[in-house]
């Protein structure tokens, strides 16, 4: 219900104390259902929302629950939404969440959030397991590389040791939805996976069983060094990128250095104890989808992790007379009847075609990764692909065309074909566009060469309808994907489609598997005509598996093939730009460098590659260039459908520059730059893309709008702009008159209005600081010079060695000659040259303890690994249990002195016994 209202005017104050009651209100009675209060703010009202989320109205709405009804409560741009002391979005709040709110009306009467504050109807936090490998650490947090490319934070509460980088890690962790935070519960490092395995090979009676068990052993060594070379890859791509800043870069450098050093030490031990053991090699893995055509020397393939995950792409070489290949049966038969496997990969390269999935064992020395063994999984036609097929096939319409019109006046459309199916006795009207596939017996043709009288079948794009007489009442009308026409023909002649079972070239004969009833074997006359894929053929060029457009035969009972239209099966390769997303199912209009334009679906099983890395269907648009895809044709009941495989995309390169700007013209937005030093210079011609660079359009440090405040002579500090075409991504410019630079302060005036500073190359200046100025110490924004003034004044008191340095300065001068100017940003750091007499040496004296439990990997000489951790064994080392062997599960108590390597006390032999986990 509504409060009572005044009718006086309230001032300011006296709302912001209705409004604080309000919302004291709202949080003692949190749980209580409650209506809606409001009061007077001069001709608007506000009003208190509180309730239960009942349903969630994306992106912009929710529908509250309250005693007095249900209430909906819009959300805007200006709206401040919170989950707990979060910021959010409405996607975030879920169904029974509680939400309070102070709102107000809109012109149109509706409710308009002003503060929302939501509860989460479960605190419970959620669990979760992270799994991968630690590539930071910091005070109380973690970095974990997940396999599939992402970085995951966690905090680390008191009580918890932390792991290691470089450790492969399995870590159960707590989510507060609230707040978004991981917190760790516990971990297990990777020795865990295998020890109750180990366990049992403890317990195995035979030396089959022993060696299975070793066999795992070892594979668990493998799973390591490839977790390691995953989370390298992933901080190269940082470190490769030319966005990356100063302080990222140098911080995935130092990641790098400590996974290449920790992964470079364990592969040492394990290929020496590999050789003393007379044990294989470890080998590397990796799975995932061929990106492109195989090489004489190299290929490229993009790693598993579904659509969810940004795993970027893996390049491998190959020994062509080592590099072996298992190959599906399918495969296999086209080499010979009698081929086996394993083959070997150099010979059959040309079999493998993109968007293949592949199992490689590789092995890494100097940076370069060399496939040893190579497995080609079976493709598969997956569940959701043949929901999407039934799906389509209710919206294919089979029957003759009646009308075709061509009405160049419509807005959307090029005209409209009508069809009827006496049989069903209904019609379909079709609108065609310009997206529209239109094919004539199996070639791409135009609207103008359909007629009446032709057999045909069309795909509607989009309908609501569940079966075919749904969709095809005769007013209405529905955009067209595919037109698949064929010539007229006489009553007496009959249309299969199908699958082709088996081609006799010799015997002229071809076996045919019709959509529905038994295998049909038909005789091919010299003068039938074949078109497979669009093109004239012959009975040799057609495949077992190709599909049936349309076989045709005269009458029912003739056995003799007067014409055939199929279309290969598998992969069918294209490039070209994505000229349309479509969606429901998902799907892409394709138009080739030759103006033909197709469409292909895009299912889960699709490897979509942006950049060398695989995305989500999400991230395509209209624009972009194809390099290299690949699709498969299926269908059911004649209508057939482009199923991409991989589609591998590439984004236009971007590269930065830098210098001087020489020619402007803003009316056509474009400017020339003149980059580069000496006699190594180059003109670079630019121009700004039709959207508004907006903050990436900068000028002296501040946004600018257009280069209408842009002049000849100004520097470009830093531009990205594409290559091929010179378009800006981004730009900044710093005036003539303006510097950007590094010193050390030298004096501050007693009123902190001035500073005197030295710059890197000796000039000294004297800074004033306005009231715009920005000025940061120690990574914190100061009003004035005044805390720093008083921070040295401190330090000179006590006798204390104080520098104040300029990380960087950005400032105007008053003139070309003159030593003044004004501070646009600052930044000081002021750093303390501690002299508390302490020994340095007493650090070193701290004894380090942990306790490892695991596997035992590797034993090389002195040198153990267990799970990844190496330490070393002395005289002093103490074993109970017996002596431990590669394999066994072992308890270590190890010790180190500050910055020392471990050194095991003692070693306990584990003696579990747990069944084996299958």
């Amino acid at each position: 219900m509504k409060m009572a209202t005044s009718k006086r005017p309230i001032s300011f104050s006296l709302l912001r104390v209705h409004v604080a009651v309000l919302v004291a209100l709202a949080s003692t009675i949190f749980w209580i259902d409650a209506g809606t209060a409001s009061a007077d703010v001069r001709s608007a009202d506000i009003e208190g929302v509180f309730g239960t989320a009942f349903e969630i109205r994306p992106p912009s709405a929710i529908i509250v629950a309250s005693n007095s009804g249900l209430v909906t409560l819009n959300f805007t741009v200006d709206s401040d939404l919170r989950i707990g002391s979060n910021k959010a979005d409405v996607l975030e709040i879920a169904e029974g969440d509680r939400v309070v709110s102070t709102a107000t009306r809109n012109d149109d009467g509706q409710l308009v959030a002003l503060r929302t504050l939501v509860r989460v109807a479960n605190a419970q936090p959620i669990t979760k397991h992270v799994v991968g490998v630690v590539t930071g650490l910091s005070e109380g947090e973690l970095s974990i590389q997940t396999r599939n490319g992402g970085v995951v934070n966690v905090l680390v509460p008191a009580g918890i040791d932390a792991p290691l980088v470089g450790d492969g890690i399995t870590m159960v962790a707590r989510l507060d939805r609230s707040s978004g935070i991981l917190t760790a519960v516990g971990f297990e490092l990777t020795s865990k996976t295998v020890e109750r395995i180990q366990d049992a090979r403890d317990k195995a009676a035979d030396q089959a069983e022993s060696d299975r068990l070793a066999e795992i052993a070892i594979e668990a060594r493998s799973k390591h060094l490839s977790a390691l070379d995953d989370a390298a890859r992933a901080i190269m791509r940082v470190i490769d990128s030319d966005r990356t800043d100063k302080e990222t870069l140098e911080k995935a450098q130092s990641q790098l250095s400590e996974i290449q050093s920790r992964f470079d030490e364990l592969k040492g031990i394990y290929e020496s104890a590999a050789r003393n053991r007379g044990e294989e090699q470890p080998l590397l893995r990796v799975s995932g989808g061929l990106v492109e055509e195989i090489g004489l020397r190299s290929f490229t393939v993009v790693p598993e992790g579904g659509r969810d995950t940004n795993p970027f792409s893996v390049e491998l070489t190959y020994d062509p007379d080592e590099t072996t290949v298992d190959l599906p049966n399918a495969l296999l038969r086209e080499i010979s009847r009698s081929a086996i496997n394993p083959q070997l990969f150099s010979d059959v390269r040309a079999l493998i075609e993109p968007g293949s999935e592949l199992d490689i064992k590789y092995s890494i020395r100097d940076k370069v990764r060399t496939a040893v063994s190579i497995k080609v999984k079976p493709p598969r036609l997956v569940e959701e692909l043949e929901a999407v097929l039934e799906h389509e096939s209710l919206r294919a319409f089979h029957g003759v065309i009646t009308l075709v019109e061509i009405d160049d006046s419509l807005a959307d459309a090029q005209g409209i074909v009508i069809a009827a199916n006496e049989k069903q006795g209904v019609k379909a009207a079709a609108k065609v566009t310009d997206q529209t596939e239109i094919t004539l017996n199996g070639r791409v043709t135009a609207l103008t060469e359909l007629d009446t009288g032709q057999s045909v079948d069309i795909q509607f794009e989009s309908t609501d309808g569940n079966s075919i007489s749904d969709i095809t009442g005769s007013d209405i009308t529905l955009r067209a994907l595919a037109i698949r026409a064929r010539s007229s023909v006489p009553t007496e002649e009959e249309n299969i489609s199908g699958v082709v079972e088996s081609v006799d070239v010799e015997g002229s004969a071809i076996s045919i598997q019709p959509t529905d009833g038994e295998i049909i074997t038909l005789t091919v006359s010299d003068d039938a005509p074949i078109v497979r894929n669009g093109a004239i053929a012959t009975l040799g060029d057609v495949s077992e598996g190709d599909l049936v457009v349309t076989a045709t035969i005269v009458g029912s009972e003739s056995d003799q093939l007067s014409s055939l239209v199929v279309v290969a099966r598998r992969n069918v390769k294209f490039s070209g730009t994505i000229t349309g997303v479509g969606q429901a199912p998902e799907r892409l209009q394709v138009t080739t460098d030759s103006a033909q334009v197709f469409n292909v679906l895009v299912t889960d099983e699709t490897w979509v590659i942006v950049d060398d890395r695989r995305v989500k269907f999400e991230s395509l648009e209209t624009g972009m260039n194809i390099v290299n895809g690949a699709y498969s044709v299926t269908g059911r009941n004649g209508t057939l459908y482009n199923v991409a495989t991989i589609i591998s995309i590439e984004s236009p390169k971007v590269v930065k520059a830098s210098g001087i700007i020489t020619e402007i013209n803003v009316l056509e937005g474009t400017l020339t730059v003149l980059s580069g030093r000496s006699t190594e210079t180059r003109v670079i011609n630019l121009k700004v893309p039709e959207t508004p660079l907006g903050e990436n359009l900068i000028k002296d440090g501040r946004m600018i709008r257009s280069l209408l405040e842009v002049e000849r002579g100004d520097r470009v500090d830093m531009v990205f702009y594409v290559l091929e075409t010179g378009e800006i991504q981004k730009l900044s410019i710093v005036s003539d008159n303006f510097i950007q630079s590094r010193g050390t302060v030298v004096e501050i005036s007693e009123n902190n209005r001035f500073v005197v500073v030295e710059l890197a190359n000796g000039d000294v200046f004297d800074l004033w600081v306005s009231r715009n100025s920005v000025a940061l110490l120690n990574g914190r924004r100061i009003p004035s010079l005044a805390s720093l003034n008083a921070l040295m004044n401190i330090g000179n008191e006590k006798q204390e060695d104080l520098t104040a340095v300029i990380p960087e300065v950005l400032f105007i001068r008053d003139s070309i000659d003159s030593n003044r100017g004004v501070i646009i940003s600052i930044n000081f750091q002021v750093k303390v040259d501690p002299d508390d007499g302490s020994d340095g040496n007493d650090q070193q004296n701290v004894v380090i303890e942990t306790t490892l439990s695991g596997v035992i990997e590797a034993i090389d000489g002195n040198r153990w690994v267990i799970d990844g951790e190496v330490f070393r064994v002395d005289e002093n080392t103490r074993f109970q249990g017996g002596t431990p062997k590669v394999g066994e599960v072992v308890v270590a108590v190890l010790v180190s002195r500050t910055h020392g390597d471990f050194v095991a006390r003692t070693i306990n032999i584990s003696r579990k016994s747990s069944p084996i986990s299958s």
